[in-house]
């Protein structure tokens, strides 16, 4: 794995880089773990890449968060799809739900574990992240690394391009046009005595 020493330095955010990357793993963490809300883990780094504007390192880890979470949220659905495809049947009689069949309880289970194990090993992975951007080491893991630091540049020139494009006045202001010389005015005819 590719380790990049950083100087400490303040994110655009007004907290220390580390701190903000802490934030970002923790608040993607946290929602990963609820259920039914998983789903949206990736929104938390999502949206402090927009609020970032100046640490490089926040951004990088911020896009390695968003590709993690989007990887273990594309797992939960899957494997909450297979659980409910999977598991008891209902029937409503007199409008209590009252189970017909147990389903599929070994894949429900087996479903259940994958799932954990997968969201177990992505905690793991979070924590060394975490260790290395606590302190100031960009670590570039092998297969999501080279992605968010590809991303993170391009994304980065994309910004740096759009707010170049809001400094520039988006109309032309027209400019003066340059005055052409007049032509020297002819002297108005004298009736040959001079004025009156």
């Amino acid at each position: 794995m590719k380790t990049t020493q950083i100087p400490p330095h303040k994110s655009s955010l007004g907290m220390d880089a580390n701190i903000t990357v802490l934030i970002v793993f923790l608040g993607m963490i946290l929602f990963g773990w609820i259920p039914y809300v998983s789903w949206i883990a990736f929104a938390v780094p999502l949206v402090f890449f927009i609020l970032e504007k100046e640490s490089k390192m926040v951004k990088f880890y911020c896009v390695n968060a968003l590709i993690i979470g989007v990887v273990w949220s594309v797992i939960s659905i899957i494997m909450q799809i297979l659980r409910i495809a999977t598991g008891p049947k209902y029937e409503s009689y007199f409008g209590i739900r009252v189970p017909v069949t147990l389903g599929n309880s070994a894949v429900w289970w087996t479903t259940f574990l994958i799932e954990m194990l997968i969201g177990l090993a992505i905690t793991g992975l979070v924590a060394y992240l975490l260790y290395c951007a606590w302190n100031y080491k960009q670590v570039e893991v092998p297969v999501i690394g080279p992605i968010a630091a590809k991303v993170s540049g391009k994304l980065d020139n994309m910004s740096a391009n759009f707010n170049q494009s809001q400094q520039q006045p988006s109309q032309p202001q027209p400019q003066p046009e340059p005055q052409q010389p007049q032509p020297p005015q002819a002297a108005p005819p004298s009736d040959g005595e001079g004025a009156p």
